[in-house]
């Protein structure tokens, strides 16, 4: 089997390999594919298993500190390394420890105070709704959207958009 690299960092990675261990982006199964072969994508049932199955990472990944940037559709961006919470006004509770706080500005209050909630595991970011009222869907590009089950953790590879109320985000 040829040596597949990642896309955006150039990285060799292991035979196998779902993401870069060192910049944390998914490895797209077309790369190590020849021009004769085709991959059908997921059902939702198997998407939906695929995203909140626990993924293989190489060890060496969790020594570096990922950080992802968040591109909102109300204009804000940000730059994340670790367990944060989104809203219009996320309030941490006692469990949550001292998160990251990113304020999106929503006029039509779609958007949750504390829409979701996301972290870093392993190199790799998730998110979580947390009961908002208005519901978190993810879109990976090509495939139908998949609505999240509330306090529920979905892993999200870069490229993906997650929709919050009326808003949505892209993880990079």
């Amino acid at each position: 089997m040829t040596a597949v690299r990642c896309k955006t960092c150039g990285t060799t990675l292991p035979e196998g390999a779902m993401f870069c261990g060192e910049c944390g982006s998914s490895v797209l199964a077309a790369s190590a594919l020849s021009d004769t072969q085709h991959v059908e994508p997921l059902p939702v049932a198997a998407r939906r298993e695929a995203l909140t199955a626990p993924a293989r990472v190489p060890a060496r990944a969790s020594a570096a500190r990922a950080l992802f940037r968040l591109v909102f559709s109300t204009g804000e961006n940000v730059v994340v390394s670790g367990p944060g919470l989104i809203g219009r006004n996320p309030v941490p509770g006692s469990a949550d420890g001292s998160p990251e706080i990113v304020r999106i500005v929503d006029p039509q209050l779609s958007v949750s105070k504390t829409h979701v909630e996301f972290g870093i595991e392993d190199g790799l970011f998730w998110v979580s709704d947390r009961h908002s009222g208005n519901g978190t869907s993810i879109s990976v590009p090509g495939e139908e959207s998949l609505d999240t089950v509330p306090g529920e953790r979905y892993g999200v590879v870069r490229g993906t958009r997650i929709r919050i109320g009326e808003q949505f985000f892209d993880v990079l």
